[in-house]
């Protein structure tokens, strides 16, 4: 591994989390109240008020969360996770203080959950869980009490091959699903289990339990909802619910058990009444697929988690009363990420047909644009219905206009496409459809820009599609029956030799535009779409895959890259500057600087200038514990206007990776760009606990300036302390604030 970093080597750049991930693979937990909710992300769980849906507290665990309780411990309601390394915190939710914390005897852990000790006082420290382990290619199942710190395994043992689903009775027993297989177990039973089997042709997804009686009910992958009942008889009773069309992904009991909720891919919450299978409630329409259903023990509230990443909280009469998103996690990221100037966001792929609009800095969903205006069709038991999705955005320099590609990839019947542009009206502060164009290529469009001009007079775009041809799209202002409107017609269309166009970038004035055709290099003027000049190495044979014009003083320079080669061309000599092999899977510029970055098919970094080959930054580490990245950009971040800074220091290079987390390579929150140089003698009350220090020898150093503005009157201390605390932002948020508010300054 090679790290450089020119005029800083004391930098250290990290991979930050900046949201994204799903965070609703596990089930939400209700309070007592069901006034807030807990929800498990990544190695934290965050409790919400249900209401509001407003971020009340964080609990940080040590490794990721495999399950979570909350429960009565020490006559305070407390909430338990347990992470996959075997560690067991709880926390009380009244003071936020963890508790107690203890080590299964086991690694490798897949599931927990809290049995709720009915028969000992609360004020003892004790409660028992059932938790799942991955031995070799085995699942085992054991019972853990805090009150030994030993655990007993019981006699179900299942392959890892599969997946498995259990729920756990408040005191009586437990239930597994395994394949075509119900396991019901009681707790205090570590020799003999019963079980109870339906065909081969079909296989369970889903398992709840009764929290009196000894009934569950099953979920299977036809769309039926089995209730079993003598399940610890010679053969268990069964009665069959039937609405669903696709798998059953989630059941649960109401507290009292007289009806239950179930949920899959129809998008469509049902609610069932357990004695009479004809009589059923629906909620249509969900966004996305339900995941989870959980009820508040009170049963005033129903959360539902769905596959867009959000949880929607309806009352005990099936209204919604709040949402609780995060980033919306897309199947797939065609458009990539995408900044909008003016409301600092990045612009990516929402739910379906959709795009979302995400504050990295808060972490934050600010708002969706729907954008083909058609719901969603469902799949069928058999068939995958093909929807429209969105697949290319762009945004202008103002970022009062950008535009949207959608597709209907349907080759066999009918294969749509349409171009939208998007006007931002100021006054009513959203976007509203403009220019809707119907087929503008025969084939997909691979690659749309805007030109890079602040003026949005006779602005232009660019598209290239897969039908070997680019298009010029210029607003201008036609005649309507009201008089005059502005709209998007188009104005040009190029094509070179019949060859396969691909990749797209405009120089820094928006007075050129290149593209790739095959191997070839392309260069044109957008005003009259002609071709200024072609560039080809003879010993390059793959096609271009991406295109970059250079920032600043090297405008003239244009990268090129292949699959396997980056090339840097001078547009004004018409030769090739320099050349080296690399696999090339992403190439982007930053706006503010004149650097470029690299990220190969092995997850390696590279940052460069187009004027030299010896790369500014190079890291192989970074990136080895992603899988692969779906979509990479230079974002601006907050000091993107201090020229002081480093190139790190004003852009963050953003990226996507398999798992649908955003992520963000920059320093780290704990690195030197905040603090004081040491030879300048600090006045603040952090620097006076500090002990001098004093040498025989006086060194002369250079004063560094300081990165943020003096706060001579602690008004950021002010209105922290101010504020209602209920309304307060996680510490971990205000601390880097607070402290450099702190700091006092001297002028340099």
């Amino acid at each position: 591994m090679t790290k450089l970093i020119k005029n800083n080597p004391k930098a250290e750049i990290t991979a930050n989390y900046k949201g994204g991930g799903t965070f609703i693979k596990l089930s939400p937990q209700f309070s007592s109240d069901g006034q807030s909710i807990f929800i498990c992300s990544k190695e934290s769980l965050l409790e919400y008020n249900s209401k509001t849906a407003k971020l009340m507290h964080e609990y940080k665990a040590v490794d990721k969360i495999v399950g979570f309780s909350y429960h009565l411990y020490e006559s305070y309601y407390c909430i338990t996770a347990c992470t996959q390394s075997g560690i067991v915190s709880t926390w009380k939710t009244v003071t936020h203080y963890k508790v107690l914390e203890q080590q299964l005897p086991h690694q490798n852990i897949l599931t927990f959950n809290i049995i709720p000790d009915e028969n000992e006082n609360e004020m003892k420290r004790n409660y028992s869980a059932i938790y799942s382990y991955r031995n070799g290619n085995t699942i085992c199942f054991a019972h853990y009490s805090t009150k030994t710190k030993m655990s007993k395994e019981y006699s179900i043992k299942i392959k890892s091959a599969l997946p498995y689903f259990i729920d756990v009775n408040n005191s009586d027993f437990f239930a597994v699903t395994y394949d075509n297989t119900v396991f019901f177990n009681k707790l205090n039973n570590f020799k003999n289990h019963s079980r109870s089997y339906m065909s081969n042709s079909k296989h369970f997804t889903c398992v709840a339990v009764h929290s009196r009686e000894e009934i569950v009910i099953t979920g299977d992958s036809i769309g039926r909802v089995v209730g079993w009942h003598d399940i610890f008889s010679n053969k268990a009773k069964q009665i069959i619910f039937h609405w669903h069309n696709l798998p059953v992904q989630t059941v649960r009991f109401s507290t009292s058990g007289s009806y239950f909720y179930s949920g899959g891919g129809e998008s469509v919450l049902v609610k069932w009444q357990y004695d009479n299978v004809n009589e059923k409630k629906f909620v249509p329409r969900i966004p996305g697929e339900i995941c989870n259903v959980v009820v508040a023990s009170n049963n005033l509230y129903i959360a539902v988690s769905t596959n867009d990443n959000a949880i929607r909280i309806f009352d005990n009469t099936l209204y919604q009363i709040s949402l609780i998103q995060h980033m919306v996690l897309s199947p797939h990221f065609d458009s990539g990420i995408v900044h909008d100037s003016r409301s600092r966001a990045l612009i990516m792929n929402g739910n379906q047909g959709h795009i979302q609009f995400y504050s990295p800095d808060d972490m934050s969903l600010l708002y969706s644009v729907d954008i083909t205006a058609q719901n969603k069709i469902t799949n069928e038991r058999e068939t995958k219905m093909i929807n429209t999705e969105v697949t290319k955005v762009a945004i202008s320099k103002s970022g009062l206009w950008f535009a949207t590609v959608e597709e209907r990839k349907d080759k066999e019947y009918n294969y749509e496409i349409r171009l939208k542009f998007w006007k931002f009206d100021e006054s009513k502060q959203q976007f509203h459809l403009n220019t809707s164009i119907e087929y503008p290529h025969e084939n997909s469009i691979n690659s749309m820009l805007f030109q890079p001009c602040h003026k949005d007079e006779r602005l232009q775009c660019v598209t290239v599609g897969d039908d070997n041809k680019f298009k010029i799209w210029q607003l201008s202002e036609i005649e309507v029956v009201t008089g005059t409107q502005l709209s998007w017609q188009c104005f040009g269309v190029g094509f070179y030799r019949n060859l396969p166009c691909n990749s797209l970038s405009f120089s820094v004035d928006g007075s050129l535009f290149a593209t790739g055709f095959g191997k070839i290099l392309t260069v044109w003027t957008p005003d009259t779409c002609l071709l200024k000049c072609s560039l080809l190495h003879p010993l390059h044979k793959k096609q271009l895959k991406y295109l970059q014009f250079g920032y600043g003083n090297q405008c003239h320079l244009l990268v090129a890259a292949s699959n396997n080669q980056l090339s840097v061309w001078n547009i004004l000599t018409l030769s090739m500057t320099w050349t080296v092999p690399i696999s090339v899977s992403f190439l982007v510029a930053d706006s503010l600087s004149t650097n470029m970055a690299v990220i190969t098919r092995d997850n390696k970094v590279y940052v460069f200038s187009p004027i030299s080959s010896q790369p500014i930054y190079v890291n192989e580490d970074i990136l080895k514990k992603f899988k692969s990245i779906r979509a990479c950009n230079f974002i601006p971040s907050k000091n993107s206007n201090d020229l002081r800074l480093d190139w790190y220091q004003r852009v963050q290079l953003y990226f996507i990776t398999d798992e649908n987390e955003l992520y963000c390579l920059c320093e780290s929150e704990f690195t030197s760009k905040s603090s004081i140089d040491e030879s300048v003698e600090s006045k603040s009350i952090y620097g006076m606990m500090q002990p001098g220090i004093k040498s025989a020898s006086v060194q002369s150093t250079i004063p560094q300036k300081h990165l943020f503005e003096k706060d001579s009157q602690h008004k950021a201390l002010k209105t922290y302390l101010e504020s209602p605390l209920h309304t307060l932002m996680p510490i971990r948020y205000a601390c880097h604030t607070l402290l450099t508010s702190l700091v006092v300054q001297e002028e340099t």
